[in-house]
């Protein structure tokens, strides 16, 4: 048997009514008709976050170690015992609480920013990159503790910001610091010139623990291939030592093909309906529909990976299961387990 995982990031939106239809039924299915003429739809629930709804579907027995370490794999930060990682957003503060979080800064804007606070905080090593700020914290017996992600902060006080375990404190005072000091920056004092909402707040969260480093094979005994055309799950992918591949190969016996492909947040819906309309065209003329394999797609909100989307259903294609499968998965590693069983 052959296995093919297409993960569709974004694509659940398609299924989402506009008016009397989907935009799934105004797109063009070119390819994917076999797929569906041959398949099973059904629905399973995947975690709030990108990063760990995959690391919880492909059930490796493992617990999550966090956004943040996923991150530091991602972007190849050195890793040492009893280091911790955090992701870090600037936000804007006003009078105690969160105004907006959605700041468009500038790669020189963050790192003038980053700077200013930096020098104050011997205790902490911080990484700036095009999408993420990381921050990496060397603090032993520091229990893993998942908070809100950005998206989901709005209008909440700073207090309730703060991390409540003991050991934290460090963190806790790194963010108040930070409003201290950003408030005093000539770049914010710039942005309230120009009536744009300052970044007077870093906020940490997204935390992760170094883990060693898991060989999916010895977990599913097969091999597995992963193809991608955004980096969204790079830090998994390597977390796994899954096998990257820069081109849609050739399909082997015994072999799980993982392709991974994402919409993206700023698009218009119109143009989500192309991407599909692509992806169907393209790639799915590539892997045309054959008994010999069993395919799962997997419709999932994901657009950002530095958003908190809720819990809920995402839609999933399953075609050719050799078990009966069910209509609805509440724990998506099952449907993985039935997929490469």
């Amino acid at each position: 048997m052959k296995y093919i995982l297409f993960t569709l990031h974004g694509y659940s939106e398609l299924f989402k009514k506009r008016g009397e239809k989907t935009l799934f039924e105004f797109a063009k299915k070119e390819n994917f008709e076999n797929f569906m003429g041959n398949g099973f739809w059904g629905y399973t629930i995947l975690e709030k976050t990108v990063e760990k709804s995959y690391f919880s579907f492909l059930n490796i027995g493992e617990s999550f170690p966090g956004e943040g370490f996923i991150r530091a794999l991602k972007y190849s930060i050195s890793k040492k015992e009893n280091d911790n990682f955090f992701l870090c957003q600037f936000v804007f503060s006003n009078e105690n609480y969160i105004i907006e979080t959605d700041i468009y800064l500038n790669p020189k804007e963050k790192q003038k920013l980053l700077e200013e606070i930096a020098i104050t905080q011997n205790d902490f090593d911080f990484f700036i990159f095009k999408e993420d700020i990381l921050l990496k914290y060397n603090c032993p017996n520091l229990p893993l503790i998942e908070n809100l992600f950005p998206n989901k902060i709005k209008n909440k006080s700073i207090n309730e910001l703060q991390y409540k375990k003991e050991g934290f404190e460090k963190i806790n005072k790194l963010m108040t610091d930070s409003f201290k000091i950003l408030n005093k920056s000539i770049i914010n004092k710039v942005r309230m010139d120009l009536n744009e909402p300052v970044a007077n707040f870093l906020y940490v969260y997204g935390m992760g623990k170094l883990k060693e480093k898991i060989d999916v094979y010895e977990k599913i005994k097969k091999r597995v291939l992963f193809y991608s055309n955004s980096e969204i799950l790079e830090g998994l992918r390597i977390f796994f030592n899954i096998e990257k591949v820069h081109k849609i190969p050739e399909i082997e016996e015994g072999i799980l093909y993982w392709f991974n492909f994402s919409l993206n947040l700023n698009d218009s819906p119109s143009i989500w309906v192309k991407n599909f309309e692509i992806f169907a065209k393209d790639v799915l003329e590539k892997i045309q529909y054959r008994e010999d394999t069993r395919f799962l797609f997997i419709f999932d909100p994901f657009m950002n990976e530095n958003y908190e989307y809720e819990k809920s259903l995402s839609i999933f294609l399953a075609v050719n299961f050799s078990k009966k499968i069910k209509k609805k998965y509440k724990n998506s590693a099952f449907l993985f387990k039935n997929f490469i069983d």
